[in-house]
């Protein structure tokens, strides 16, 4: 807007006869409310904020708002008095006595009319509740309608939203420098100088002592924050705004949302989208080469984007660094770290306040897709994990144990949940791939020799039923494990590469037998997802995966698991009511043990004590 079009706006607010909220907002308050969550919240709850200075409007402009200038908050208060003039009543909070004289003798001069029904200089000091209880009386006894406050940048913005809940009627405004400009206690800068966006350096000229640290800090903040916007996407503009008394949370080291790719993705969209809507602030940083289409906000969440180094040992660390440096700048209550190998990392979280919560995610490194240096680092990662961080998660009693006999830590256990699935019907991907609905055995997941999918491609020549072998995934940075698993496939063994959305959940509602051949110690979430489906389940047997889906699956394995697996597959092909009992058995199991509304409770409960 421009000054006749706000003067406009705070006349509409008055009309209304409540409470009204106005701001003047300049690169400072930006930055701050960026990095600061109280005070964000503070500004989140005004009615109108004005872009004060040119540096702002410029960058809006680069966002394609629609700015022909500023609305300085000093001549802004000039042309309010000019065209509100009596019977509209006002008063002046802040400032000096002489000042506050001043003021109102420059108000007078510009506007005759003009009816100041009150000033007020606070004592300079901290203010009790007492003091605050006589404010608000002086103020509403005076019945104004504008109340202009000028405490300084930031302060006098948590004042009036502090306090608002005080008074019945009147429209406040945070006017910051405009009390002594008005008053002529301070010249303003020249024209060109406010044109050319150097109020600022004018500004310091006057005072440099007082202001120097203080346009480091946030000038430099400002221009941090809109490199970000401009070159990195969206992660300046990440802020997940919070509820009253709900906490930020931000989600670091996984991939990003909406999940496509592994476990770590679906538990960030479930559980942050659930606290999302219990009203914590949700931000989760996604990596930029995984989502060239960039939304800002998803199922409540917003979401930032950083580059990483695209290799398959440092992938993870370096977006995760970039992450935790911008969410220590952003300050966070908490930081969700995802994967035990970015623990090193939550050191820099704590020393810029925010409580860490990790997930360990398993025995990450007996994995044999790492190399020697990166099996040391993710077992040396899991006594960082305890030593750096607020609170430790595991998704499976077997790892809770081991931490306990290894570290003599208490991790704490928290499982996944299980989306609810509906049947897809449409058929275009069974069709696409020439399959049978529930004439088929499927895997799906990453291509990876941990999870081994060669095990099955190999047991499959075993099996004599004439049904396909579906291979769903894609191998990432495995690509010497993809060419060998593409030269031992047979006939009936389909690699489809990577399939999400519907079309996995066509493949998943319609398959015979889900066959889970890796073993992991860990809580696998395509387990628990196919279980939502309610399929038929065989699985390597181990530890950790007994003890998420107990009777409700078929195991084979661990000694000749080849033959086993192939042994298992016959018997279970041959006998289609022992399939219908497993696949009910195994939507159960899902709907009563693994449900995500508990585990938001949980985590929640986590968050409170944090």
């Amino acid at each position: 807007t421009d000054y006749a079009g706000g003067v406009k706006l705070l006349e509409n607010l008055a009309e209304r006869k409540k409470l009204g909220m106005v701001a003047a907002c300049n690169t400072h308050i930006i930055a701050l409310a960026r990095q600061k969550p109280d005070f964000r919240e503070a500004l989140q709850k005004f009615d109108v904020l004005l872009p004060d200075g040119m540096p702002l409007v410029w960058s809006m402009r680069q966002k394609g708002a629609d700015l022909q200038d500023r609305v300085y908050g000093p001549y802004f208060m000039q042309e309010a008095m000019r065209g509100l003039p009596r019977p509209w009543k006002h008063f002046f909070f802040g400032g000096t006595e002489t000042c506050l004289r001043q003021l109102s003798e420059a108000c007078r001069q510009i506007q005759p009319d003009v009816d100041i029904v009150g000033t007020f200089s606070p004592p300079f000091r901290k203010w009790t509740e007492k003091d605050e209880t006589e404010f608000a009386e002086i103020i509403r006894n005076s019945g104004a309608d504008f109340i202009w406050v000028a405490l300084g940048g930031g302060r006098q913005e948590r004042w009036i939203a502090k306090n608002l809940p005080r008074y019945q009627k009147g429209v406040f405004l945070a006017v910051g420098d405009a009390f002594e400009l008005l008053a002529g206690r301070r010249a303003f800068a020249p024209d060109w100088m406010q044109q050319a966006g150097l109020t600022w350096f004018y500004r310091l000229l006057q005072e440099p002592r007082r202001l120097l640290p203080r346009y480091l800090k946030f000038n430099s903040l400002f221009v941090y924050y809109s490199f970000l916007e401009r070159f990195l996407g969206e992660a300046g503009k990440g802020l997940g705004f919070s509820r009253e008394g709900k906490q930020s949370v931000a989600f670091l080291g996984c991939r990003g949302v909406p999940a496509r790719y592994s476990g770590f993705e679906t538990l960030v969209e479930e559980l942050g989208a659930r606290l999302a809507e219990r009203g914590h602030g949700v931000t989760v940083y996604n990596r930029s080469h995984f989502y060239p289409h960039r939304i800002r906000e998803y199922r409540g969440m917003s979401i930032a984007y950083l580059p990483s180094i695209q290799t398959k040992s440092l992938e993870t660390i370096t977006h995760t660094l970039l992450a935790v440096i911008h969410a220590a700048v952003r300050k966070f209550d908490v930081v969700y770290l995802c994967g035990v190998g970015n623990s090193v990392l939550a050191g820099i979280l704590k020393l810029a306040g925010s409580r860490v919560i990790v997930n360990v995610d398993g025995d990450d490194f007996r994995r044999q897709k790492w190399h020697p240096f990166a099996r040391w680092w993710l077992k040396q990662s899991e006594k960082w994990a305890t030593q750096f961080s607020d609170v430790v998660i595991a998704d499976n009693q077997t790892v809770v144990d081991r931490y306990k006999r290894d570290y003599g830590f208490q991790t704490t256990y928290l499982s996944y949940g299980t989306p609810e699935r509906s049947a897809q019907t449409g058929g275009e991907t069974l069709k696409r791939l020439g399959l049978k609905p529930g004439k088929y055995v499927l895997y799906a997941g990453r291509l990876t020799p941990e999870n081994r999918p060669d095990l099955l491609i190999r047991a499959y020549e075993k099996v004599s039923v004439d049904w396909p072998c579906v291979i769903v995934g894609g191998a990432g940075y495995e690509k010497e494990y993809e060419a060998t698993l593409k030269k031992i496939a047979k006939k009936r063994i389909l690699l489809t590469g990577p399939i999400y959305g519907e079309g996995y959940q066509e493949l998943s509602t319609h398959c015979g037998i889900f066959v889970l051949p890796g073993i992991v110690e860990a809580t696998r979430l395509v387990l628990l997802d196919q279980m939502g489906f309610g399929n038929v389940i065989v699985y390597h047997d181990c530890a950790a995966t007994r003890e998420v889906i107990g009777a409700a699956g078929v195991p084979f394995g661990p000694v000749n698991a080849e033959s086993s697996l192939a042994s298992r597959l016959n018997e279970l092909i041959a006998q289609p009511a022992m399939r219908e009992k497993l696949k009910a058995a195994a939507w159960e199991r899902a709907r009563s043990h693994y449900n995500w509304e508990k585990v938001t409770d949980e985590y929640e409960k986590i968050l409170e004590k944090l």
